[in-house]
Parts: structure tokens; sequence; C-alpha cells
């Protein structure tokens, strides 16, 4: 049996026609079926897409031009539990009417690929998205040259800056084990010339102290660039500091912040805006260890 077009089943059924078996099954094969198909659509959940085999593809995207070059699918991955959405690399044709490799900058397609296309967005039941990768290991994994206007990072908490008033001030949640932070700060009061900018990378392992044990600081020290305009009194500054009522610490736990500060008092009303990005992500090295010994440890 065969799906056929509307005008030619209307002529099988025209005035006068005498359908066979064989018209009445073209029609029937040329008619969705939403059980068969895997469609459905209902109020609650609306247009409902279901695989009816395993890994098979939900969408296919196509021209008019080349009906039997698909360029896009979308596709459930069961083995990775994810849902993807993936290219697909027709050969071109050169010059002289040869086919040609796609002209690509990544790696050839494997036999999987070939089949499935190069996945292009992944959405895993983490709550991950992978692009250019089906199975991201971060929030968002980006297999690829990534291009933005600008990066910024967070701020503590719900703060807008913290006064610029010469005192410290925590700009950190608790943080405890290694650490690696790059911060931007700046203050300023526009058309009075006192402006500062810093950018650091603030790194600390387990809080080290004591006067020998960290002798001028050089264990946990944090490298920064400044910017300013008028005097050096404007700068900014920043340093750790242990967290000495926390009840919990120890040998092993030695909790710490990070403060910053201004030089000198700006004017009331005046705040420090700032925004860290974390560069690490492993506390306390337990990916260093060895998969049977990894477990939460100390300093």
């Amino acid at each position: 049996m065969a799906k056929r077009n509307r005008s030619t089943l209307k002529n099988y059924f025209r005035r006068g026609a005498m359908p066979s078996a064989e018209h009445f099954a073209d029609l029937v094969d040329s008619s969705l079926n939403t059980l068969e198909e895997g469609f459905d659509k209902t109020p609650e959940q609306g247009f409902k897409i279901s695989s009816l085999e395993e890994n098979a593809s939900l969408m296919s995207f196509y021209r008019d031009s080349d009906p039997d070059a698909r360029l896009w699918s979308a596709s459930y991955h069961n083995e990775i539990d994810s849902l993807l959405f993936n290219r697909h690399l027709p050969a071109t044709l050169s010059r002289d009417g040869a086919q040609d490799s796609p002209a690509t900058d990544q790696p050839l397609l494997s036999n999987a690929e070939k089949e499935r296309g190069r996945t292009v967005l992944a959405l895993t039941q983490q709550g991950r998205i992978g692009v250019g990768t089906a199975q991201p290991e971060q929030t968002l994994d980006v297999a690829g040259v990534m291009r933005s206007h600008g990066r910024e990072g967070t701020q503590q908490g719900q703060q807008a800056g913290v006064p610029a008033d010469g005192h410290w001030h925590t700009i950190s949640p608790r943080l405890e084990g290694c650490q690696a932070l790059e911060v931007v700060a700046g203050v300023g009061i526009r058309r009075s010339g006192r402006y500062a900018l810093i950018r650091a990378v603030a790194m600390n392992t387990c809080a080290p102290d004591g006067f020998f044990f960290n002798f001028l600081k050089r264990k946990n020290r944090i490298k920064a660039q400044h910017a300013y305009y008028r005097s050096s009194a404007d700068k900014l500054k920043l340093r750790w500091v242990r967290d000495l009522n926390d009840p919990n610490q120890s040998d092993t736990y030695r909790p710490y912040y990070l403060q910053i500060r201004s030089n000198t008092r700006y004017d009331a009303g005046t705040v420090i805006r700032y925004h860290i990005t974390r560069l690490w992500h492993d506390d306390y090295m337990q990916h260093s260890a060895a998969p049977s010994e990894r477990q939460t440890g100390g300093s």
C-alpha cells in the first residue's frame, strides 16, 4: 500500500467511480493515525510526539528543492536520556558534478553520527545544555569557540554593592577547601576624578595562617591589577579572612571569606560594585584521587 496525495484520493472516490479495496487501503495509509504515528494533542499537554522506536527521530526538516536530503532532525536518545537537535551534512556538488565531502571545520562523522547527524544542541534530564556535544557534563557545555560582547560573574546574595567607606566588607559566601576566584570591582564618583578599578585572581588552599607558617601571606596571596585616576588613596583592596566564629572549625575544617574595601572613604552612599567568577570547582581535590578513594576530605 502507498500514501497518495489528495488529488489522487479524490479521483478514486469521484462520483460514479468504483473504489477497490486497494483504493480504500491507500486512503487509510494516507491518513494520520495518532496511535501508530506517535502524534496526539490534548488541552493539558498540548501537541505530543512519541518515539515509536529506540533512538528514532522525532522530527526531520527538509528543503522543497531537495526533499530526499535531510537537513535537521530532533531525536530522543534513550541511552543518555537526552533530547538532541541534530544537523545533517549532505554532500555538496563540485563544479564538475562530482560529490565532495561537506565543508566543515569539525572532525569526520562517526557511524552513529552519520545516522543521527551531528548534535548541535542537547537538553538532558539533569537540566544540562550541550552545544556541539550530545553529553554535556556541566550546566552549559560548549564544544567549540564562544563569542560574546562581555562576561560577568555574580554578586553575593542580592547586594547591589558594598559601601565605599574604607572598612572591610565580605563579598563571598562562606568558603572552604581550595578556591580560585576572579574578582572585578569598581568604584567612583562621576566628574570628581575619583575612580578605581581592580581585577584580581584570588586563590586559597584551606586558609593557611600563622606568622611563620604563612609568612607575608605568600601561600594565598591575591594577585591584582589596579587602575585609578587621581590618587592611589582611591584604590581598592582585597583580602582573605578566616571565619573564627564558626563553632565547627577544626584543623580539617577551616572556613573563610573574601573581603574588599576602599583605601579611603568616598562620599556617603557611594558603593563598590563587583562581580566574582569561580575558576575552580573541586574544593578538596577529590577528583585527584583514584575513583575508589574519593571521599570528603579536609586540609
